[in-house]
């Protein structure tokens, strides 16, 4: 399986029962599999956080043109469900097996023990831009996007690092309604 992003091949990586697929050494994207994604309800918030550290190798270039293909079924492209020029992330998925793909971009980047008071406000930014922007409430009227909302919110909460998690809908934690209609983002 290659990597949508850069075309280098994927690694197969487990983390507590959760199968990934990670482009290490190269851009460190992240490929959940819809059989990975459906474990990730029952996992504690922030235990994947260690994907978000794989290898990446400086200087890679990556596609980001909006047609990626799949790297499970190849001959479907992905459909991009957000995208952040400002914080290198994007965040995409198959209509066909269900699968996602993930570049986390500056949420990797920051530190997961002792954040400083900067490192928050990147994170809380970051967040925001992601579920006040793309997956904000009134942007998903239909069943599916509601769906997906709801499985990348999921993902966020097994990689976010526990220093972060806070900073999530719902602070990380329970099962109650993800995407909440009043601003989540609590001031520091």
């Amino acid at each position: 399986m290659n990597c949508p992003a850069c075309n280098n091949e994927l690694q197969s990586v487990e983390i507590t029962g959760v199968k990934v697929q990670a482009c290490e050494g190269s851009c460190g994207g992240l490929w959940f599999e819809w059989s990975a994604i459906k474990k990730l309800k029952d996992r504690n918030p922030a235990s994947g956080e260690t994907l978000l550290h794989v290898e990446r190798a400086e200087g890679v270039h990556v596609f980001r043109d909006i047609q990626h293909p799949c790297p499970h079924c190849i001959n479907t492209l992905l459909y991009r469900h957000c995208f952040s020029r400002q914080f290198n992330y994007e965040v995409d998925q198959c209509a066909k097996c269900g699968g996602f793909w993930l570049d986390a971009g500056a949420l990797a980047r920051l530190p997961q023990q002792s954040p400083t008071k900067s490192d928050r406000q990147t994170a809380k930014a970051y967040f925001k831009s992601l579920f006040e922007g793309s997956l904000k409430p009134e942007n998903l009227t239909h069943p599916d996007t509601q769906e997906a909302a709801q499985t990348i919110v999921h993902i966020y909460r097994f990689l976010t690092p526990a220093e972060y998690l806070r900073l999530l809908p719902g602070g990380g934690a329970g099962q109650e309604k993800i995407l909440p209609d009043r601003q989540f983002l609590p001031d520091e």
